[in-house]
C-alpha cells in the first residue's frame, strides 16, 4: 500500500479522517508539532473541517523556526510538559542509540529480567534469540557513567497530549507514519490508522504515507511550512530539502549513530550555535557522544592563538597592570570582568570569547563584543555612556583562548575608544527579536518590544539572553570591517615631510 500513487492515498488518509470526525462527533485534535508531517496533516483535516483544533506541546527543544512558524497557524493550544529536559536528564537519563535500546538499558539497570534477557541475545525462556540478538551489542552502555532511557518522548511529549485530550474530551489525530520505524510499522499492523480500542484511541491517517509522499504534496499544493527545512528540490530522481530532514527534538540523540557527517550536531553548530553550546556544554550532551565516540563538531579543533599578533599568555596579569595604573577607584570592578572571562574559556563559540573592555580612573567594565554593536542592548548602553568623555579610557578588544598552564590566555588588541566607540553609536544595528531560557530551561524568542514591555516584566529567572538582528550577516560583516579600522587605528599618522628650500635670496 505504501507503493500507491500519492493521490490515492490522499483519497483513504481523508475517509479515515472523516470516519474518525464523525465517530467521535467532531470532538477531535491535531497533534501539531509544526513539522512538515504534521503540517501535511492539518492541512488535509482542515480542509474538510476548518474549525478542527490543533494542539502543539512546547518542548524548548523545538528549533526556533518551528515555533515561529506555529505562530502562523491559527486555532493552535500551545502545551508544556510539567518536567524540563534537564530533569528528564538527571531523573530518567539521556535518550541515545534508539528507544528500544535505551528502554531496555534503563529497565536492566533496574534489575528487569526480561530486559537483561534481551541484552544477552535471549527469549523468555532462555534459548537464543534471533530478534533479540541485535541488542546485544549495546550491553557495555550499562556500565557507562550516565543514566540512560527512553522516557524523553513520554514525558515531554506524550503526557501533556494525553491530559489534553482526556480533560477536554478530544480524541488525537496524529502524523505519524509506519515507514518512519519498525515500532512505528507494528503499530499500524496491530491496529490499522484508526485505532479505536487503545487505552488513549489515536488516528494516524498517513500511516501509508512515506516521506516522499509528504514532499510532494508540499511541493503540489504550495501551502507553507517552517522555514528551517529550506526549499524542496529534487536530487537523483528524489525530492529532499535543502535545510534540515527531520525537525523533531534538537537536542534528541536517537539514531545519531546511523547518521554520514556532517550528523545534525555538527549541522547544529552551525546553523543554531545558541542552542549547539546549551546541549553540548550545560546538557552534557557532548560527554554522552564522547563516550559513544560519535563526532558532534564540524570544526577541527581551534589552534592556539600563542603565534598571533596581540597574544597574551597571561591575560589577567596584563589587564591587572593596567587596572593598577590608570584605575584610581573602584578597582574591584575588575574582580567582576575576572570573573566573566574565566567562565568564558569553557565556551567553544568564538562568540562567547570575545569583549570589549574598558578600564577608567572610576571603575572598568567587561561587555561582549558582539552585543556591543546592537543598539539598546545592555553592552551598547554601557560601553557608549563614555563617549562623550573619553579621556583617561584605555580599552581593549579581548579573545579568550582558554586556560593554558593554569593561567587564562588569548588576544589583547588596544583599541582606541574615542575613535571606536564613535563608529559603535554610527553603525549600530537595531535589535530584532531576542532568543533566551526561561526558569524551566526551555528556550524561548520574542520581539524585542515584546520581550522589553512584557517578558522581562513578568517572567523571573530568565537567563542565556541573545539579542538577534534582522540579519545576522551584516552584524558579522560589521564586526569584521571594524577589526580592520582599529588595526588602521593602531598605526601612526603619516606626517607629509616638507623641504627646507635655500635661500636664493
Amino acid at each position: 500500500m505504501q507503493m500507491w500513487p500519492l493521490e490515492r492515498k490522499i483519497l483513504v488518509t481523508q475517509a479515515k479522517i472523516l470516519e474518525w470526525y464523525h465517530h467521535y462527533s467532531g470532538k477531535v485534535a491535531v497533534s501539531f508539532s509544526g513539522g512538515k508531517d504534521s503540517t501535511v496533516l492539518l492541512d488535509l483535516v482542515r480542509r474538510a473541517f476548518p474549525d478542527i483544533p490543533a494542539v502543539f506541546v512546547d518542548t524548548g527543544l523545538e528549533y526556533p523556526e518551528i515555533r515561529e512558524f506555529v505562530r502562523t497557524i491559527p486555532n493552535v493550544t500551545w502545551l508544556r510538559p510539567e518536567m524540563p529536559f534537564s530533569k528528564v536528564l538527571t531523573t530518567y537519563g539521556y535518550p541515545i542509540i534508539s528507544k528500544d535500546v535505551a528502554k531496555r538499558i534503563y529497565y536492566a539497570r533496574q534489575g528487569s529480567p526480561w530486559a537483561i534477557r534481551h541484552l544477552n541475545g535471549l527469549n523468555a525462556d532462555g534459548t537464543p534469540s534471533k530478534f533479540n540478538e541485535r541488542y546485544m551489542k549495546w550491553r557495555v552502555l550499562l556500565d557507562a557513567p550516565f543514566l540512560i532511557s527512553d522516557k524523553c518522548c513520554s514525558v515531554m511529549k506524550e503526557r501533556p497530549l494525553h491530559q489534553y485530550a482526556r480533560e477536554n474530551k478530544r480524541y488525537m489525530i496524529v502524523g505519524t507514519m509506519a515507514s518512519e520505524s519498525v515500532r512505528r510499522q507494528s503499530s499500524y499492523l496491530k491496529t490499522g490508522c484508526n485505532a479505536y480500542n487503545k487505552r488513549d484511541p489515536t488516528s494516524q491517517p498517513m500511516s501509508l504515507w512515506t516521506e516522499q509522499d509528504v514532499l510532494a504534496y508540499l511541493k503540489m499544493t504550495g501551502i507553507p511550512y517552517a522555514s528551517v527545512y529550506g526549499e524542496i528540490v529534487e536530487k537523483n530522481g528524489r525530492l529532499t530539502t535543502t535545510g534540515v530532514k527531520r525537525s523533531g527534538c534538537m537536542f534528541c540523540m536517537f539514531g545519531i549513530q546511523l547518521e554520514s557527517e556532517p550528523n545534525r550536531f555538527q549541522r547544529m553548530e552551525v546553523t543554531h550555535p545558541k542552542q549547539y553550546d546549551f546541549c553540548v556544554q550545560k546538557l552534557g550532551c557532548g560527554e554522552v557522544l564522547d563516550y559513544l565516540n560519535i563526532p558532534y563538531t564540524a570544526k577541527e579543533k581551534q589552534p592556539s592563538m600563542e603565534n598571533e599578533k596581540d597574544y597574551q599568555p597571561d591575560l589577567l596579569k596584563f589587564l591587572e597592570k593596567v587596572v593598577q595604573r590608570n584605575t584610581i577607584a573602584y578597582a574591584e570592578d575588575f574582580d567582576v570582568d575576572k570573573e566573566i572571562l574565566l567562565n568564558s574559556a569553557e565556551e567553544s563559540s568564538l562568540e562567547h570569547r570575545s569583549f570589549l573592555w574598558m578600564s577608567r580612573p572610576y571603575g572598568t567594565w567587561c561587555v561582549p563584543e558582539r552585543e556591543t554593536f546592537l543598539r539598546d542592548s545592555r553592552a551598547y548602553k554601557t560601553w557608549t555612556f563614555y563617549a562623550d568623555q573619553p579621556n583617561g579610557i584605555k580599552a581593549y578588544r579581548i579573545v579568550v583562548d582558554g586556560v593554558r598552564d593554569g593561567k587564562l590566555a588569548g588576544k589583547i588588541v588596544p583599541v582606541n575608544y574615542a575613535r571606536q566607540v564613535q563608529r559603535v553609536v554610527k553603525s549600530a544595528l537595531p535589535i530584532a527579536k531576542v532568543q533566551y531560557r526561561d526558569r524551566d530551561d526551555y528556550f524561548c524568542e520574542s520581539s524585542y518590544e515584546t520581550f522589553i514591555h512584557d517578558v522581562s516584566r513578568t517572567e523571573e529567572k530568565i537567563h542565556d539572553i541573545r539579542y538577534v538582528p534582522k540579519s545576522e550577516a551584516e552584524l558579522q560583516s560589521l564586526l569584521m570591517l571594524e577589526h580592520q579600522l582599529e588595526q588602521q587605528d593602531k598605526r601612526p599618522k603619516r606626517t607629509k615631510s616638507v623641504t627646507k628650500q635655500p635661500d636664493t635670496r
